[in-house]
C-alpha cells in the first residue's frame, strides 16, 4: 500500500527449466556454462484506489474502508475463485452497493505480461496487454444509489463492458435493475432479494438479454 491510498500487487512465474521450440526439457537453465535463474513467462502489475464519501451512520459496524468486491477478492482462501468473483462482480454491480455510502469512486489498472511460443514463426513472442476498469456509485435519494461499471482495453481500444445499475433499500429487501447497453451481448437484469445473507437463496430474478453478431 502506497500512500495508504493506492494498492498495489504484483506476481510473476519463472520457469527453471530449459525449452527446445517450446518443449520442455528435464534440465534446468542453470546447467551448463550460462548462468540463469529462469525464463519469466507471465507477470502482472495492478494499481487500484479507492474515493468515497464519509458514511451516513458512523455507528455501522460494516467495513467500509473498502468495497465488498476487494474484500472478498483479497481472501487468501478465495485466489483460486478470483477470476470468477471478479467476472460476478462485474456483471452485477448493484449487489455490492453500500447505501450507508452517499458516494464513492474505483479505478484500476494492470498491465499483464505472457511469453508465448508461436508455432508459426518457431520462435517465443512478448504479448502485453493492459486495461482500466472502473466503479462509482452516488446516492440520488438514502434509498437510491445509482451505479456505474466499466471495462476499457487499451489493445483494442474499446469499452468491451458497461453496465449501469440502480438499487433501492426496501428496509429488509433490496431491489436492483442493471443494464449492459454495449457489447455483443444486451440485457437487462431485475433482482429482488433479502439484505440478510442467510436468506440469500430467496430472490427473484427476470432477466433478457438481446444478442447481436
Amino acid at each position: 500500500t502506497l500512500f495508504e491510498k493506492i494498492s498495489l500487487t504484483a506476481q510473476g512465474n519463472l520457469n527453471p527449466y530449459k525449452d527446445t521450440a517450446g518443449v520442455l526439457v528435464d534440465q534446468y537453465v542453470w546447467q551448463g556454462d550460462r548462468f540463469s535463474l529462469g525464463t519469466l513467462t507471465s507477470a502482472s502489475i495492478a494499481l487500484s484506489t479507492r474515493f468515497q464519501s464519509k458514511p451516513r451512520d458512523p455507528k455501522q459496524t460494516a467495513n467500509t474502508s473498502a468495497p465488498v468486491s476487494n474484500r472478498y477478492l483479497n481472501d487468501p482462501l478465495l485466489a483460486d475463485d478470483r477470476a470468477r468473483l471478479e467476472d460476478y462482480i462485474r456483471r452485477n454491480p448493484a449487489e455490492f452497493v453500500d447505501f450507508n455510502i452517499p458516494w464513492s469512486f474505483d479505478i484500476s489498472y494492470s498491465l499483464t505480461y505472457n511469453r508465448v511460443y508461436k508455432y508459426d514463426v518457431k520462435r517465443y513472442a512478448k504479448e502485453l496487454n493492459s486495461n482500466i476498469s472502473f466503479s462509482n456509485s452516488f446516492s440520488l435519494t438514502p434509498k437510491w444509489i445509482f451505479t456505474t461499471n466499466g471495462y476499457f482495453d487499451f489493445d483494442t481500444k474499446q469499452l468491451t463492458q458497461f453496465t449501469m445499475s440502480i438499487s433501492r433499500d426496501m428496509h429488509c429487501w433490496q431491489m436492483s435493475v442493471s443494464v449492459v447497453p454495449i457489447n455483443v451481448y444486451k440485457y437487462f437484469n431485475i433482482t429482488i432479494s433479502p439484505k440478510s445473507t442467510i436468506l440469500q437463496d430467496l430472490r427473484v430474478n427476470r432477466t433478457r438479454s438481446f444478442s447481436s453478431y
